[in-house]
This record gives structure tokens, C-alpha cells and sequence, in this order.
């Protein structure tokens, strides 16, 4: 029985460490997106996806991988600096090295999308990565509506200490007035 428990909790803490990697990876589209709706850039990113379409599927392949080769050798870089006592130097360059292999490989990966699913192999494996995630949700889903619970009880609980203060009340109002004037939703209200 302490077998299976012990299993499950390793099962449960890679599938929320993959979704958080997941739901960072979506982040960084969605921020690529973003960026390039208001940069104009979509003359630059017609032309890269003309160019996409018209290499090999292995040249593109290696496209998407650019950003990979040249970060990991220079993260071991970084992580020797640490090692040899330049920590805060190595620490520095590791964080800007990692952050920059995040926000890119996302954004070249949506860009070649189309054309690495021509590949079988590619497309294999990413429908196994994208059914490991169906399942990780699954997994997650119980302990993610658990939370939310939790934070709503939270919330009603504030709501409830900040209505018996005079003073926050009226705070707390402004606060969401402010919100909601800034496009934000106001939290909901549990009366």
C-alpha cells in the first residue's frame, strides 16, 4: 500500500511540474502572439512562415532547435562560473540564459508548428507529450478544484473580516471600483 502511495505522489508532482511547464510554454505563445499583434511584424512573420514552407522538414527541425544548441552548452557555462565562486554572475546569465530558451522555443515552435507535424515521428511524439497532458490534467483536476475551494472560502472569509471594519469596507470598495473602471472583473461577492 505504501508502494502505491509513494508512486502515485511521484506520478502527481510530475504531472503538476509538467503542466506548470505546459502552462508556461502557453503563456509565452500567448505573449508571442501578443507582441506580435502590436509590433508590426506580421509581414515578418508571413515572409517566415513563406520560408518554413518552402525548406525541408529536417532544416526546419534544426530552426526549432537553434535556440536549444546555443543555450544548454552556455548554461553549463554559467553553472561552471557558479562552481568556480562568480555566483552571482553565474546565477545571472543562467536566469537570462533559461528565460531566453523559455520565451523562444515557444515562439519558434509556433511558427514551424505546421511544418514539423509533416514529419511522423515529430507528429507521434507530440500527440504522446499532448496525451500525457490530457492525462496530467486529469490527475491535477481534483487537487485544482480543492484549491479553488479553498481560495473561495479564503475570499468570503475576508469579505466577511473587512465587512465588520468600518474603515476597510469602504477600501475595499474603492479598490474594486478601481478595478473594474481598469477593464479588470470585480471578485465575486459571497452575500
Amino acid at each position: 500500500m505504501k508502494r502505491f502511495r509513494a508512486r502515485r505522489a511521484i506520478l502527481l508532482a510530475l504531472a503538476i511540474a509538467f503542466l506548470a511547464i505546459a502552462w508556461v510554454w502557453d503563456g509565452f505563445v500567448a505573449l508571442e502572439r501578443r507582441v506580435v499583434g502590436i509590433i508590426p511584424w506580421t509581414r515578418f512573420k508571413r515572409v517566415f512562415a513563406a520560408l518554413v514552407d518552402r525548406l525541408p522538414a529536417p532544416l526546419v527541425l534544426l530552426i526549432f532547435l537553434v535556440p536549444f544548441l546555443i543555450v544548454e552548452p552556455l548554461l553549463v557555462v554559467a553553472t561552471v562560473a557558479i562552481a568556480m565562486g562568480y555566483v552571482l554572475v553565474g546565477a545571472i546569465a543562467w536566469v537570462v540564459l533559461k528565460f531566453l530558451a523559455i520565451a523562444l522555443i515557444p515562439a519558434i515552435f509556433d511558427l514551424t508548428q505546421h511544418r514539423l507535424m509533416t514529419m511522423r515521428w515529430f507528429a507521434r511524439s507530440y500527440a504522446k507529450v499532448m496525451a500525457f497532458h490530457d492525462y496530467a490534467d486529469r490527475i491535477v483536476a481534483p487537487y485544482k478544484e480543492a484549491a479553488a475551494a479553498v481560495l473561495r472560502e479564503w475570499r468570503s472569509r475576508a469579505a466577511l473580516a473587512t465587512r465588520r471594519v468600518p474603515g476597510v469596507a469602504l477600501i475595499a470598495a474603492r479598490v474594486a471600483a478601481r478595478k473594474r473602471a481598469n477593464g479588470r472583473p470585480a471578485l465575486p461577492s459571497s452575500r
